[in-house]
């Protein structure tokens, strides 16, 4: 029995060790993905040899921020490199985890572009965070808190970390960059009969997402960073069947700082043809939205003074997508 026992035991340290090495070895490889989230965490910090990327922008919020913020398209306007951090499904608890993390590793950027409605998601989804527990202290906490069972399956064997959708994004993005993530498509009238057809609802945020919402912004206002709330449209349609859609938002607005600017995009793309559901625009979407903010948004980034002063002569683009 003695020897038995001895033999599981050598068997199970070989298996942990094995565990240990491919999980280092993966997460390592993968540091080195393209994936925007890796940015976060591909280095501890700039030092003398390695400068490291400076980020002027930094986009939360879930995919509505992920979806409605082309990475290039926002730098131009503001001037600053930028980088979206928006995650699809995502509450606000999680931006709050990427937000501080980002800040702990690298600094503040110039300005914090924050699109608000993942308050409304339930805030213990785990969304696509749970890889980066493997990064982050922080966000292994986090999913020890909320999934203990996960956790614990993690900490047993390393590589469970990576046994997900995720890795394969990643690895993905170690053999060309991410693409664009706006998105293509417009409503059809099958989901258009579907949001009339949707029963009336409420929006309501949760408590914790409201706590992290505000951790974010005073993280941001102690380190100097600007902050912008851009509310992004939504489809006519979706906001009928919102019973509290106006009141909401005001109520938003009234929890935020009065140096925090507010830019309220809800309505400023409102057809068919631009939206490719109820709560998404399609890329189309996004070039008129953000023409009909950029005068808002342009004076908040690191532009010189001679391409504010342009803003009285848009360029040919955007001036066809105005409303």
């Amino acid at each position: 029995m003695f020897r038995l026992l001895a033999a599981f035991g050598m068997i199970l340290v070989m298996v942990v060790t094995m565990d240990r090495v491919l999980a280092s070895s993966l997460g390592e490889m993968l540091r080195h993905s393209s994936d925007r989230f890796m940015t976060v965490y591909r280095q501890a910090g700039p030092t003398e040899k390695n400068p490291g990327e400076t980020i002027d922008v930094v986009v939360l919020g879930n995919s509505r921020a992920d979806n409605h913020f082309p990475a290039l398209d926002i730098q131009n306007v503001t001037c600053g490199k930028t980088l979206n951090l928006g995650m699809g499904g995502a509450p606000t608890t999680i931006a709050d985890l990427l937000w501080q993390d980002y800040v702990e590793r690298h600094g503040a950027p110039r300005l914090l572009l924050l699109e608000p409605t993942s308050v409304v998601d339930p805030p213990y989804t785990l969304a696509d965070v749970p890889l980066l527990s493997y990064y982050s202290e922080r966000v292994d906490d986090f999913i020890r808190k909320v999934d203990y069972r996960m956790w614990a399956s993690n900490q047993a064997f390393n590589t469970l970390i990576f046994n997900n959708n995720q890795t394969i994004r990643l690895a993905m993005g170690l053999l060309r960059p991410a693409d664009d993530r706006t998105l293509s498509g417009t409503m059809s009238p099958f989901l258009r009969h579907q949001i009339e057809n949707l029963p009336t609802e409420a929006m309501e945020g949760f408590q914790p997402n409201w706590e992290a919402l505000d951790r974010i912004i005073a993280t941001a206002r102690e380190h100097g960073t600007r902050v912008a709330v851009v509310i992004t449209p939504f489809h006519p349609g979706y906001i009928k069947k919102v019973s509290n859609f106006d009141a909401f938002f005001e109520d938003l607005k009234r929890r935020l700082p009065p140096d925090v600017s507010v830019i309220d995009a809800r309505h400023a793309v409102e057809g068919d043809e631009h939206f490719a559901d109820a709560l998404h625009i399609n890329q189309e979407g996004v070039r008129v939205m953000l023409a009909h903010i950029e005068d808002r948004l342009r004076p908040l980034g690191n532009c010189p003074a001679d391409a504010i002063a342009q803003l009285g002569t848009p360029n040919i683009e955007h001036a066809a997508a105005r409303p």
